[in-house]
């Protein structure tokens, strides 16, 4: 399976040289194409995002994000636009034999990723800055029913 591996910037590349280490200790058929993306690469090429990347991400079967610094909008907007990856989901699960609060955890949150504030229609002023929050019923419906499905089919009893 192909995988695009984009470090970016900052903790991202530590993050990311962790995660390859565990990957490729595992026996499987993985191979990492490895693309540029963030601040340094700005700096180096004169886009954070460059066409190279994403065609790099295109032709992946998945994708390992790091971290982007100052770029962070440019980069992350872009390729949620770019592949229409709408849904963030976040597993909470606690774990045998580590200590934790509430020994019983597991669920998933699910959260939309292309709109709110994720749109990126900002603006400054000469006091701050203006965001605009933008929430269609279309990308509501679009989530809840990714929701509702991905409940269904992992067998989860409520939403």
């Amino acid at each position: 399976m192909k995988i695009a591996v984009i470090p970016g910037d900052g903790i991202g590349v530590e993050v990311m040289e962790a995660a390859l280490h565990i990957l490729n200790t595992l026996d499987l058929d993985l191979e990492f194409i490895h693309a540029d993306a963030g601040d340094a690469c700005l700096k180096r090429t004169g886009a954070a995002l460059p066409e190279e990347t994403l065609e790099a991400v295109g032709e992946a079967r998945a994708t390992l994000f790091g971290a982007a610094g100052e770029s962070a909008a440019d980069v992350i907007v872009r390729l949620r636009r770019e592949f229409d990856l709408f849904a963030n989901l976040r597993p909470v699960k606690s774990l045998p034999g580590v200590p934790c609060l509430y020994p019983d955890l597991d669920f998933v949150i699910v959260r939309e990723n292309t709109e709110d504030l994720y749109v990126g229609d900002e603006e400054y002023t000469p006091d701050g800055a203006v965001a605009k929050r933008i929430i269609t019923r279309t990308a509501s419906r679009r989530i809840s029913q990714f929701a509702f499905q991905y409940a269904q089919k992992e067998g989860m009893q409520k939403v």
